[in-house]
């Protein structure tokens, strides 16, 4: 799964708005009828922390733009930054599970699944 549909870097509220946080988000090609969605932040902040306002603004400013539901239509990964390894373990991603809508868990992803997002 190496092409990408779709890259974007992208803001996302913090505790100080006049700090926000960046994230680049890469669409990878749909496996299995969902679409693969890697998300990396680009700043000091962590994308796990503010997960609910990082979903909030990828549906948004992405997936409105095509009448599609982040939490029906996709599998959404976040990379890890250094900081969140720490507070998540030796974990290099998670990966958003959804179990509804504005419900979900983070699940950390190991070694062998990572290969689905290269």
């Amino acid at each position: 799964m190496s092409s990408f549909l779709f890259e974007r870097d992208l803001l996302f509220p913090t505790d100080n708005i006049l700090d926000p946080g960046i994230l680049h988000a890469r669409i990878l090609n749909p496996n299995n009828s969902k679409m693969p969605l890697v998300v990396e932040t680009k700043s000091s902040h962590s994308a796990a922390e503010n997960i609910n306002s990082v979903l909030d603004v990828l549906q948004k400013d992405i997936f409105d733009r095509i009448n599609i539901r982040i939490y029906d239509n996709t599998q959404v990964y976040i990379l890890l930054n250094e900081a969140d390894r720490e507070k998540y373990g030796d974990v290099k991603c998670l990966e958003v599970v959804f179990k509804g809508i504005h419900e979900f868990s983070l699940e950390p992803l190991d070694e062998t699944e990572l290969s689905i997002l290269d």
